[in-house]
């Protein structure tokens, strides 16, 4: 049942550009910030380092609120309610005088944000238009961008004014929510279908999961990587830095892929070429070119894949809402199994591990391709 159809004017698409952004910023944030918490709020760096795990623990129950809530409320509502809360927790991360009070705007700032990128998603890849998947590319390449910057930024002003650029951001949020005003229609909700994902979106669950944990344990264990083949650290440093840039770069050239060509071809491409260059950073010399070409590859995996399955289940957000808590828990899990493989390999079998979680997850593409 579709009460009315989804439709994004421009500044609503600007706003959800800059809400990308700021939620890159703030999340690739957290690292190196743990210096400075540890400083602030006198706890070890380990302990400080809770911050990451705590922002994830309230994220999921973000995720899982939104996916009911935009069932039975107007997706603006639901947008402007989420920024609010963000900017809430950021500015109770502002005034924090003691460590759980932090950790508790932490977890307030992951339920606005698990909200946020649930919803976001999911209006952009049930909108009206045929370029959506390009624009939903483009959308997640600002939150590649911001999660440049945010380091850059805690860099520069954390020592300093750690209370002033939480601030700032809470205000930058609120500035934000006049642009869900935008925002027209619901999300499409099909009564006849079950709560419960399908087969077909079990599938794409799976391959969610495989990508997320491959596009986070490629970043964290190819620089250990690197350095294993004789590279210098600073090399490696900026070779992994390329990886990213490349995943922002990537998104961006989409807008530039003709709309003829589709979802499916488009994600099962990319799963290909990141499976092929993933095995070609097992050849030492190569490894640098071939972990960037993997990044340009990975770019356009995730948002298209929304939008694929959006295209086959159109007339339920529900199954897109699935992919979600999976992102969740490939970012959690498995950077960590992915982690314990190597540490029993060694780290130069590193790309050969990742290889083989990018061709479980191209497996899966295959299959959700052919159903």
């Amino acid at each position: 049942m579709r009460p009315s159809p989804v439709r994004l004017t421009v500044p609503a698409i600007a706003s959800i550009a800059a809400a990308f952004l700021l939620m890159g910023m703030v999340v690739a944030g957290y690292g190196p910030l743990f210096e400075h918490l540890s400083r602030r709020f006198g706890v070890s760096l380990p302990v400080a380092g809770a911050t990451i795990s705590v922002y994830f623990a309230g994220s999921l129950p973000g995720v899982l609120i939104a996916m009911r809530s935009f069932e039975r409320l107007s997706a603006r509502l639901i947008v402007t309610v989420a920024m609010a809360v963000s900017s809430l927790g950021l500015v109770a991360a502002a005034l924090a005088f003691v460590w759980p009070l932090y950790l508790a705007a932490v977890f307030v700032v992951g339920l606005g944000f698990g909200a946020l990128v649930l919803g976001l998603n999911q209006l952009v890849a049930y909108s009206e238009g045929r370029r959506r998947a390009a624009l939903l590319n483009a959308l997640n390449s600002c939150y590649s961008a911001g999660a440049v910057a945010g380091p850059v930024l805690v860099a520069a002003f954390a020592s300093a004014h750690f209370s002033v650029l939480y601030l700032v951001a809470a205000a930058a949020w609120l500035a934000l929510i006049p642009g869900a005003a935008g925002i027209s229609g619901r999300l499409p909700v099909s009564v006849g279908t079950p709560a419960r994902p399908a087969a077909l979106v079990g599938i794409f669950i799976l391959a969610f999961v495989l990508y997320v944990g491959l596009e986070n344990g490629t970043g964290g264990w190819m620089t250990s990587h690197l350095e294993s083949t004789g590279l210098q650290s600073s090399t490696a440093a900026t070779v992994t830095s390329g990886f990213w840039l490349a995943l922002v770069t990537g998104r961006l050239l989409m807008l530039l892929v003709p709309s003829s060509v589709s979802e499916a071809q488009i994600v099962l491409a990319g799963s290909v070429l990141c499976t092929l260059a993933l095995l070609v950073a097992t050849v030492g010399s190569a490894a640098p070119v071939a972990y960037v070409v993997a990044g340009f590859a990975m770019a356009p995996i995730f948002p298209t894949g929304i939008v694929w399955l959006a295209r086959l289940r159109p007339g339920d957000s529900r199954a897109t809402s699935w992919l979600f808590p999976a992102a969740s828990i490939g970012g959690t899990a498995g950077p960590g199994l992915i982690g314990i493989v190597i540490a029993n390999a060694g780290v130069a079998w590193a790309p050969a591990v990742l290889a083989l979680v990018a061709l479980g997850m191209l497996a899966a593409f295959v299959v959700a391709a052919r159903r």
